[in-house]
């Protein structure tokens, strides 16, 4: 069967939309497993492509059905403008949608009128595998498991249960994004690919959805596998990898072996990856061998100053808030650049952000990033403050806008947050080195990262910006009102059973 895989465009401009253009690995994995079958499976990112060649595209390979991933909350508009498109030019092809968001709010996309026919719920790649085939014998796409359609909404479609073992799963088809993939970036990292070390996490932060999307569950691949993928990596000409890990670094052995192996075989790469900061502590001695194969930078999501702070968010970091500073020390010392991430909330006062500029002064926070404490569907967060959200427009849902009440009024908040992001120019200052690097980047016809990061930081230090509607696609005019409609979440769980699943791990 011929098959469209399809990452809509970005739904939003803002902030790290533009710092980020991550390759869509969801799409690449759910194509591999298609051609396990034979189908035959071409991709289109309209992130980096006009519209209209997506519509050519279906003109002349007229595919029997077409997938689309919506995997931020941002992109739920630019989804379902592209699904209707697809159902423009092919008003008899099943148009499906996967994803993160899709998967906690599949009745976002499944309602009467929606130009969706069907929405694939969590892993996608046998899920997706047993539906087109479904859909090339003619069967119901409601009949497949983890599969929800209007039909079968109401009664509780959730997760399937999947392999423990990544390796059952076949290695992305980084060939179906050959044409665009000296455009993906990780800041000023480019042409960088994305390489899965595991999935899922065992923590449970309110304001992340991460684990309850994996239901509390953390599956990592083996370090041949992963070798293996990297090598395919290196194979197409890339030398810098993101590990899109949810948390690296959860078991010391398996990284320790997995250094080893890529020691082992020659593997030239920059690496990037993002962790917690106990984890850090707790297997310092892990960075130095990680350093010498190439690690590069490592992100540390520290969201809080202090230990109420974390406790507030349930960010359960052992040793509390010194541990943060600890982490960043032992990076450092290893040569290893540590990011850091803090989380502001609509709930502070002038004080609030006082304190924070206090810590980042006085801790030399190096390359600090700051967020908007957003209540993102699917978390925790979402369930106890959705009745005091301010707005239904899920473009604003991307943590770099006010979607709760705020006590600062709005404008004076995003003084405060951009004066935030003036700081850190102060703590991260562009040396000799990194200007020549910059240059070097244009020369090498890589100014298109460069444009978009300089661009989207200009933007985040300057306050009226903020001010701004950032959504690059509008609310479709087809879509109910009734703003969250059916979340798997509230449909195949209870809150209290939720809970209960984490109480018991």
């Amino acid at each position: 069967m011929r098959i469209t895989l399809v990452q809509p465009p970005q739904g939003t401009r803002f902030g790290f939309t533009r710092i980020l253009m991550i390759e869509p690995l969801g799409l690449e994995c759910v194509g591999a497993a298609l051609k396990l079958h034979q189908h035959d499976v071409h991709l289109i990112d309209l992130r980096l492509e006009n519209p209209r060649v997506l519509a050519a595209h279906l003109r002349a390979f007229r595919p029997g059905a077409v997938g689309i991933s919506c995997g931020f909350t941002t992109d739920v508009y630019s989804t379902l403008h592209t699904a209707s498109r697809i159902r423009e030019i092919l008003p008899n092809a099943t148009v499906f949608v996967g994803g993160h968001h899709a998967s906690l709010i599949p009745g976002d996309f499944l309602f009467p009128g929606s130009p969706v026919d069907a929405v694939v719920i969590g892993e996608g790649e046998w899920t997706g595998l047993e539906l087109v085939d479904a859909l090339e014998r003619g069967d119901d796409p409601g009949s497949v498991s983890a599969v929800a359609t209007l039909a079968n909404l109401g009664s509780g479609v959730g997760h399937r249960n999947h392999s423990n073992n990544l390796d059952d799963l076949p290695i992305p088809d980084r060939h179906l994004t050959r044409r665009y993939r000296r455009w993906y970036h990780h800041a000023f990292d480019t042409p960088s690919a994305a390489v899965e070390t595991s999935r899922g996490c065992p923590f449970d932060c309110n304001f992340c959805s991460i684990w309850v999307f994996y239901q509390r569950r953390a599956r990592r691949r083996s370090p041949e596998r992963i070798v293996e993928d990297l090598a395919q990596v290196r194979a197409l000409g890339e030398d810098r990898v993101f590990f899109t890990d949810d948390i690296a670094f959860l078991q010391h052995d398996a990284y320790e072996e997995l250094a080893q192996q890529i020691r082992a075989a020659g593997l030239k790469l920059l690496y990037s990856c993002e962790t917690r900061s106990d984890l850090v502590v707790k297997y310092r001695d892990l960075f130095k061998s990680w350093k010498e194969i190439g690690m590069k930078t490592i992100f540390l999501g520290i969201e809080k100053v202090d230990d109420n702070g974390l406790d507030a968010v349930r960010k359960r970091t052992k040793g509390g808030a010194a541990t943060n500073l600890e982490a960043i020390e032992i990076l450092r010392q290893h040569g290893i650049t540590p990011m850091t991430s803090l989380i502001t909330d609509p709930a502070w006062g002038e004080e609030d952000f006082d304190r924070l500029e206090e810590f980042v002064r006085l801790a030399h926070l190096p390359c600090p990033t700051f967020t908007v404490l957003t209540p993102l569907p699917g978390t925790e967060l979402w369930e106890t403050s959705k009745s005091q959200l301010t707005t239904t427009d899920y473009n604003l849902f991307d943590v770099m806008h006010l979607v709760l009440p705020s006590k600062l009024p709005p404008k004076r908040f995003f003084e405060r947050l951009a004066r935030l992001y003036c700081m850190m120019d102060q703590t991260t200052r562009l040396t000799w080195k990194g200007a020549l690097n910059l240059g070097r980047m244009v020369l090498q016809g890589k100014s298109f990262a460069v444009r978009r990061v300089l661009s989207a930081s200009r933007e985040m230090r300057n306050a009226k910006a903020y001010l701004e509607y950032p959504g690059s696609t509008p609310r479709p005019d087809f879509v109910p009102n009734d703003f969250g409609r059916v979340s798997w979440v509230e449909r195949s769980r209870s809150y209290l059973t939720q809970r209960a699943v984490v109480a018991t791990g």
